[in-house]
């Protein structure tokens, strides 16, 4: 049977010899004495806040970015936003001609179309 080499440091189960067989050495020791081992559940705790905090500031960006885009179409002229509401619309088209050829989640289709519709909205107003 394989063993993960670092799935084998964090469990503290020795690494397999080239033989294929465990090795008879016991695990090294932490180092420094007394200092407590990550665990899995902390490794795993770690790791999903580490996501979570990117999420936060990836979202925080796009929030940004709609702002401003808000901010742009309202102050076009009606002609500049017919023809960007025009340019906007191909270009979704085109986005979604590209996500035909992958399985996508649903959740990924009602934020895009949720998204599209805002921007349309924005678009349209004055």
């Amino acid at each position: 049977m394989f063993k993960i080499p670092m799935l084998g440091k964090m469990l503290g189960t020795p690494a397999p010899e080239a033989s294929g067989k465990a090795s008879a050495e016991p695990p090294p020791a932490p180092p420094g004495t007394g200092a407590p081992r990550k665990g899995m559940p902390e490794q795993l705790a770690q790791n999903l806040k580490t996501q979570g905090d990117a999420m936060i500031q990836y979202g925080a960006r796009l929030l940004v970015m709609r702002e401003m885009l808000c901010a742009m179409a309202v102050a076009l002229p009606p002609d500049a936003r017919a023809s960007a509401q025009r340019q906007f619309r191909q270009r979704i088209d085109q986005l979604l001609s590209l996500t035909d050829d992958h399985v996508l989640p649903a959740e990924f289709h009602t934020a895009l179309l949720a998204e599209v519709n805002y921007y349309l909205g924005e678009l349209k107003q004055r």
